[in-house]
């Protein structure tokens, strides 16, 4: 069995890169052939011939395959995450976009959120739709959260709209005079020219804040060993591969109130959800305060993770659609 990916990237550090490289990473343990196409990048990749396409991402996919004139040819899988389904087909789906999955063998999603907004799209989907939720792999452990919580929160997140980094910002600047040695770190790709901007002029503002760039997930062990609360603002995710990382590696988590958070954390459970500032003051207040409970937090994180988002039970889930197609 031979399974080409087609991701939007697979060398810049983003989520679907990180995916593609756990997939590749557990499916070649089990002696499966597999292939890369990062169809966003540059770079002239072969392309070999495989028994089965796994395509990420539907819309850009449709608009890389049109450019290249590149033929289906052989039977393939869909993943969708949270751009595809509550971004870019919210807004419109085409007659391409509809037969290229209607197409589709499987669709596949992260989370049942997301499997009813693709049976909204078009109910006949609904049966071949599969949830799988993401694995976690990390090849690195953390040490536990030590001395004063200052405390240093890290935010990582492309810089585009939907991520909406900036969200929190009131809050912390009213926590500044609450914590004085507080710390704010955003992280990931500058993705949209004028929300950089944005972004750099409200750092320079603030002595507390800074945005650090991208930084490959490989040498990601050092901005999660500094924290001691990973954020996420997101207006919409599909499954936050950044808090779940935080989550197995025992850093407490604080995320904004959206479908995909909601269905990935428990409040004061396994993380803490906000929707206001001041339940985002709260949340911080709670875990820089109580500390048994924020150690108890991060044991049932940790816990939920590794029965929940084993990188081992995602390969045999797709390892049995791949199966089923071939039959």
């Amino acid at each position: 069995m031979h399974i080409l990916f087609f991701a939007p990237y697979f060398n810049q550090p983003r989520g679907n890169s990180t995916t593609i490289k756990r997939l590749v990473h557990f499916l070649q343990q089990g002696n499966i052939h597999t292939s890369v196409i990062p169809y966003m990048e540059e770079d002239d990749w072969h392309r070999s011939d495989a028994d089965i396409y796994h395509i990420l991402h539907a819309t850009r996919f449709i608009q890389w395959q049109k450019e290249v004139n590149f033929i289906l040819n052989r039977p393939y899988l869909v993943t969708m995450g949270g751009t595809d389904i509550n971004i870019d087909l919210q807004a419109s789906m085409n007659d391409e976009i509809f037969s290229f999955l209607n197409d589709a063998a499987f669709i596949t999603v992260f989370t049942d959120d997301a499997r009813e907004k693709v049976s909204r799209l078009f109910p006949g989907w609904t049966d071949k739709t599969i949830v799988i939720p993401q694995g976690i792999w990390l090849p690195w452990h953390l040490s536990p959260i030590k001395g004063e919580m200052l405390p240093r929160f890290l935010l990582p997140a492309g810089l585009r709209p939907v991520k909406d980094v900036l969200h929190v910002v009131p809050a912390l600047d009213e926590l500044i005079r609450e914590y004085p040695n507080m710390e704010f770190t955003i992280l990931g790709a500058k993705l949209d020219e004028n929300v950089y901007k944005v972004v750099q002029k409200e750092a320079e503002r603030r002595h507390w804040m800074k945005y650090a760039g991208v930084v490959p997930y490989e040498v990601m062990k050092f901005w999660y060993e500094q924290a001691q609360i990973v954020i996420n603002t997101s207006l919409s995710e599909g499954q936050s591969l950044a808090l779940m990382e935080a989550m197995a590696l025992g850093r407490p988590v604080i995320a904004r109130k959206n479908e995909a958070n909601i269905q990935l954390i428990r409040h004061e459970q396994t993380g803490w959800l906000y929707e206001t500032m001041d339940e985002f003051k709260k949340a911080v207040q709670s875990i820089v305060c109580d500390v048994a409970l924020r150690e108890k937090v991060i044991k049932q994180a940790q816990e939920w993770i590794r029965e929940y988002s084993s990188p081992e039970q995602e390969t045999v889930a797709y390892l049995n659609l791949y199966n089923d197609l071939l039959k």
